[in-house]
This record gives structure tokens, sequence and C-alpha cells, in this order.
């Protein structure tokens, strides 16, 4: 995917700009605050309707102003033109149309622009918490699959009424059992497509993590990544068959293990006033010389990590959409030394992806690029963007 043009309006600090890109390299470049981040966080509002911040839609809006818009156009890779613009006014839906049509949902523009996306604040995929790494899941599988976003939207719809119901039966100390188990058995069939589908993911997800991370440490160090569903043992989900057989016996064999789940924890659920078992507490163990990484990796196998798990979420996604993600890097040259930073960028540049970087220092990143990358460079300063090469 190429992104041709980019129309930013009262989006933070930015009143009204519009930006055409290079198809290969695109460099951001100005002082903290200048509204460099604002560039990537609108192609991420184009791409998966929100912010790959986490700041809240409402925290987005210009200082006294109404909304903000969004808009691009773009070409797929086999040249079909792409466009879609998003506005946002507090305590409105979100106005999304695209080249499929007007009135749409966030669900229906997610995976159109396929995105990879590095910042700082991603670090906590091998530092943080199951949730961040739930969050990563999500993203990558939402890109990569419509009907994931529909189950993963209907799992927290599901959740949300059953949790209500058990908080009410906490306080109230009544509950009517036969609409509990209607929401049950939603919950169940929900998070059993879930888990499954997360399973699938990694089994293929895996080969280009491994490959990436030989890439850019340069190692032989054995790494890995594996699924460990709640509830669930991993064992489960290995069977051998034809696909969509294997599949639909998997999601059986998923929902009776979480049906007799429910009934071990039914007594301390309504105890606590909240569902303790399913994909909402699912976590991602990610491994490096035989150990857990948040615990044995240093800083530099994380760092080393962190850029194989992009890249390999780039060739994932590529691979399953038939087009080039869009990548966008972040500030996150400050934190590489030289030698992780040539490799991003010989990975940038055997990938042939189109790529928007901040950065506070431009001339160190044009000194690595090799001079046959097709480069554009932005100076941003207040919210303004000047094309300079």
């Amino acid at each position: 995917m190429i992104i041709r043009s980019l129309l930013i309006h009262n989006l933070r600090n930015h009143e009204h700009t519009e930006i055409e890109l290079s198809p290969g390299v695109n460099i951001f470049y100005g002082l903290n605050g200048a509204g460099k981040t604002s560039v990537l966080e609108s192609v991420s509002i184009a791409g998966l309707s929100k912010s790959f911040l986490p700041v809240p839609d409402a925290a987005l809006v210009r200082q006294n102003e109404e909304n903000y818009l969004v808009s691009l156009r773009a070409d797929t890779d086999h040249g079909v033109p792409y466009k879609v613009s998003l506005q946002y006014t507090p305590g409105a839906k979100k106005l999304i149309s695209s080249t499929a049509g007007d009135n749409l949902n966030p669900k229906d523009i997610i995976g159109e622009l396929p995105l990879v996306i590095l910042s700082p604040d991603f670090k906590n995929i091998t530092f943080g918490s199951p949730a961040d790494r739930r969050q990563f899941l999500d993203s990558v599988l939402s890109q990569a699959s419509k009907r994931y976003v529909e189950e993963a939207i209907q799992l927290k719809r599901i959740l949300k009424q059953r949790n209500s119901l058990l908080n009410a039966a906490k306080i109230q100390r009544n509950m009517n059992k036969a609409v509990m188990d209607a929401w049950t058995d939603a919950f169940i069939k929900s998070a059993s497509e879930i888990v499954v589908r997360r399973s699938a993911f990694i089994e293929e997800f895996v080969p280009f993590f491994k490959t990436a991370y030989e890439d850019v440490a340069g190692t032989h160090e054995p790494v890995g990544i594996e699924y460990t569903p709640d509830s669930i043992d991993a064992e489960l989900l290995k069977h051998d068959g034809e696909e969509v057989l294997k599949t639909e016996l998997l999601k059986e064999s998923v929902a009776k293990r979480f049906r007799e789940i429910a009934i071990q924890m039914w007594p301390e659920e309504l105890r606590r006033g909240t569902t303790l078992f399913g994909p909402q507490k699912d976590d991602v163990r990610i491994e490096i010389n035989g150990g857990v990484a948040k615990e044995f990796a240093s800083q530099g196998q994380h760092k080393s990590l962190l850029i194989s798990i992009k890249f390999a979420e780039f060739e994932f996604l590529r691979n399953r959409k038939g087009e080039n993600p869009v990548i966008l890097l972040d500030d996150i040259f400050a934190e590489l030394d030289t030698k992780r930073t040539e490799k991003v960028f010989s990975n940038v540049i055997v990938s042939a992806a189109q790529t928007l970087i901040t950065t506070t220092d431009a001339e160190r990143l044009q000194d690595i690029l090799p001079r046959e990358i097709p480069t554009a460079v932005f100076r941003v300063s207040g919210g303004i963007v000047f094309r300079e090469a």
C-alpha cells in the first residue's frame, strides 16, 4: 500500500496540514512537541480508526475546536485507488467514509490500510503485562481478519453483559439462572472462537519471528513465542486432520473445557461478581535462551525482540493480505544503536515498504539511508509541516 496524500485538520496542534508523501521513506523531524507524532497518529486513525497511543479521541481534538478530521488517498500495490476519511466530534459517533461507502463503522476500515507501527511505548509487548500482549494479538489479528474483529467486538459485548449480571447478583443476592446460562453459553461460544484463532495465529507467526530475530540480532540464540490461553491446556489446541474439520473440532474441544471451568468457577464468580475465565485473561510467553524474556532478556535483547516481532508482523500481514503494510516508526532511533538502526533500515529496504519516520535528528538517518531509496524530508514546527527535500 502506498499513501499518496494525507490531510490533518484540528488534530492536536495541527490546524490544517496537507502532505504529499514519497512512496519510499518519509522523515518528519523537529523538536519534541512540534507535531511529528501527530502525523503518524493521523495515519493510524485512518487505518485503525484510532491513535496507536493510549489516548482518548477527545484529547486529540485541537484546543478550542469542535472536532478533528483525517483523510488520506492511497493506492494498493496493484494500483487500485483507496481513500478514507474520519471525523470525530466529542459525544458523537465517528463519521467514517471510504472507497467502500459512507456511514461506516470502525470494523469496516480496519485492515484496508495495513499498518505496522513501532513506538517506544510498544516495549510493553516484551516488558509489560498480559494485557499488553493481548492487545498486540488483537491488533494484528484484527488487521488480518474481519471475522476476528467482529468476534472480538462480540466477545467484549457479551463479557460486559455477563459481568453486569454477576455484579447485580452479588449486590442483590438474586439472579435469573436461565438468563445467566444463556449469556454463559454465548460467552463460551465466542471465547472458543477467539482462542482457536489466536492459537492458529501464533503457530503461523512463530517462523516469521524466528527468522526476523536471527536477522536483527545476528545470532543463533533460541527464541520463541508460545500462546498460553487461560484455563486451556495448550496441548488441547493441537490436533491432526483437515483444516476445516480441525478448526471445528478444536472449537468444540475448547468449548467443552470452558463449560467445565464455568461450573467450577461459578461459586467464586457469584462471590466476586465478575467472570473469572476466558480469553480476556490470556497471555503470550515470549522466550529467549529458554527463559521468559520479561525476566531474563537484557536491554539489548528486548530491543531486538521488539524489532523482530514488528518485522514478523510485517511479513505475516503481507503474506495474509497480499499487500505491503505501511510502516510507522515513531522516534525509535534515539533508543537504537547504529547497528540496530542499520538493520531496521535494511529490512525496510528489502521489504520495499512505504515508511514514515519521526525523529529529532534527521541528519543521522539521512547519512545511514542508501541514496537509491526515494526519500522525502519534512520539518515540523508548531503543527506546521514544511517539505525540505
